[in-house]
């Protein structure tokens, strides 16, 4: 029977090994994106759609065989041949741990890590820039996290407060200048406590903006006294 303790210790082995992969991986990934640019090996949306060959595996990237249906709609068919598709990029990506990507109108599927990424289309920049266009940040609206990192660091992240857990293996850390695996995440600074502390604050700013003005509002009078004196005894 383990003890609280060696529960806790068992808890805190497990998280640090999980960042510390998800370090790995994303160093990994960090490495495999530098190749990408040093070797030129990102291809234009027109040459994939030329038939040039991914850089990466060597593979088509628009192969024009049209999108694969739902797994449950296969025919005997598309099952075979999707089967072996799946067969040879396992073969292909045994270890590579990354997500899958494909172009619309493609069964091709490419490995995150080994195969450069293929521009968005017009189409795509369009749409993503409709969702962002006009999003204001509003700081009351933030949470503010507190991230302990594989290093010893701790940093702090601001997220939206319908954020209710952390969501991330790993993030930069400042001060060793790298990704760093996150450890444990916990909230700090909640979004409506920090509405309140806004909220105390504008009040604060209002009171004494009010002093001010009252200030100078009397100043002024005691000036137009002054002045009127001044005029009488002309």
């Amino acid at each position: 029977m383990l003890t609280d303790e060696q529960k806790r210790t068992r808890a805190e082995t497990r998280h640090r090994t999980a960042a510390l992969r998800a370090e790995e991986d994303a160093l990994r990934r960090e490495a495999k994106r530098c190749e990408w640019h040093e070797e030129d090996m990102f291809l234009t949306r027109e040459q994939a759609a030329a038939g040039e060959l991914c850089r990466g595996c060597g593979l088509e990237v628009i192969d024009g065989l049209g999108s694969w249906p739902p797994l449950m709609h296969l025919s005997p068919e598309q099952r075979i041949e999707h089967d072996a598709a799946e067969t040879r990029y396992k073969q292909l990506h045994p270890d590579c741990r990354a997500h899958r990507w494909s172009i619309d109108g493609s069964r091709t599927t490419h490995c995150g890590l080994c195969c450069p990424p293929v521009p968005f289309s017009r189409s795509q920049l369009d749409a993503v820039a409709k969702i962002l266009d006009g999003h204001v940040r509003r700081d009351e609206e933030l949470d503010i996290w507190a991230l302990d990192l594989t290093c010893g660091h701790r940093v702090e992240h601001n997220v939206h407060h319908t954020q209710r857990y952390w969501v991330g293996s790993t993030t930069h850390c400042p001060e060793c200048s790298m990704t760093r695996g996150i450890v444990t995440s916990e909230r700090n600074v909640e979004a409506a406590d920090r509405k309140k502390e806004l909220e105390q604050r504008r009040a604060a700013d209002v009171t004494k903006a009010e002093r001010e003005v009252a200030k100078a509002e009397k100043a002024a009078a005691a000036a137009r006294e002054k002045l009127a004196a001044l005029k009488a005894g002309q």
